[in-house]
């Protein structure tokens, strides 16, 4: 069994997790990674490796399906978020050819990536959100109704990775923000609170959430956290669960939640591999495993919060010279 893994970039650690899942199948398996640049380090950890054209090019699929071809990939997993619109798409084009995608249905990467839309599914949904407007008018009529204030935060409706995101204190930066942005953007409560990350694992087959970890986010750097403890509490994975529940999401899947005032908010979901995945591998939750028991056709079991709380980690720089 074998997997090609897209836009792997710096996720080395994620290569190495796959290697370990898939080289011990029966058989054996392989990992193949790809990436636009050669300066993606993560290539180098695979079994084989390609560089590929930016996704946009109009020859990209057809590049990637005969690097399937050539290494016989069972599979494919992308990790970019642009990407993981691609894919939905094209999920016939593959699947036709016997190669599974594991991506989240297409309508349901379009709404999370649309932080709008997401606000008003989890809001018609009954589900808890931070209040979010999408123009500064509709901010200034909650406010003067006593329901939003300042601090707000901004940030792109279409963003990742914490670009673009601003704390604003006055209506007059906030006019700004809105007038001369290049981008759409949407004003949110400031989350002042404890921020939590979650690794869910929605199994490809059965459709529900078969594991779910938990970490509180210590400290944050570019939009990924770098610092996180272990976290269990029944009442947060129940929210998750039903969450999840709303939408047709499939394989790893990355959630953010903020407790306030004691309670929990959901704030954003990246139906990928989270940049703190490594967190809930070294904790005992192999979603690779998870991956190659469905692309052999069985389903998971369900585990919800099988793990040990109160495990830190702390991730730190490495090199790799070639």
């Amino acid at each position: 069994m074998n997997i090609l893994i897209l836009s792997c970039g710096t996720r080395n650690k994620l290569i190495r997790f796959f290697k370990e899942s898939f080289h011990s199948l029966p058989g054996g398996g392989r990992v193949i990674a790809a990436d636009c640049s050669d300066w993606a380090p993560a290539l180098y950890e695979a079994d084989a490796f390609y560089l590929v054209p930016p996704m946009k090019d109009g020859g990209y699929l057809s590049r990637i399906l005969e690097i399937c071809e050539k290494e016989k990939a069972d599979a494919l997993l992308p990790l970019f978020e642009d990407e993981l619109d691609l894919m939905a798409q094209n999920r016939d084009f593959f699947e036709s050819r016997g190669i599974r995608v594991i991506v989240s249905e297409a309508d349901t990467v379009a709404l999370c990536r649309d932080k709008y839309r997401f606000f008003t599914h989890l809001k018609e949904n009954g589900l808890p959100v931070l209040p979010t407007f999408l123009t500064p008018e509709q901010f200034d009529r909650a406010r003067a109704a006593g329901e939003a204030d300042f601090p707000v935060f901004v940030k792109p409706v279409r963003g990742c990775g914490s670009v673009g995101i601003s704390r604003v204190d006055c209506r007059e930066l906030l006019e700004a923000l809105f007038r001369y942005g290049k981008e759409e953007l949407l004003i949110q409560k400031l989350a002042d609170g404890e921020e939590f990350g979650a690794d869910i694992y929605v199994d490809m087959i059965s459709g529900q959430p078969v594991s779910v970890f938990v970490k509180k986010k210590v400290r944050m750097r570019a939009g990924e956290t770098e610092k996180s403890v272990s976290f269990c509490d029944p009442e947060l994975f129940e929210l998750i669960v039903r969450t999840v529940s709303t939408l047709r999401l499939r394989g790893p899947v990355d959630m953010d939640i903020f407790r306030m005032d004691g309670k929990y908010y959901i704030s954003e979901i990246n139906p990928r591999f989270g940049g703190g995945y490594p967190h809930a591998w070294h904790a005992g939750l192999r979603f690779p495993d998870m991956i190659a028991q469905n692309l052999a056709g069985r389903e998971n079991p369900v585990r919800i919060g099988n793990y040990e709380e109160g495990l830190r980690m702390m991730k730190y720089t490495d090199e790799l010279l070639r």
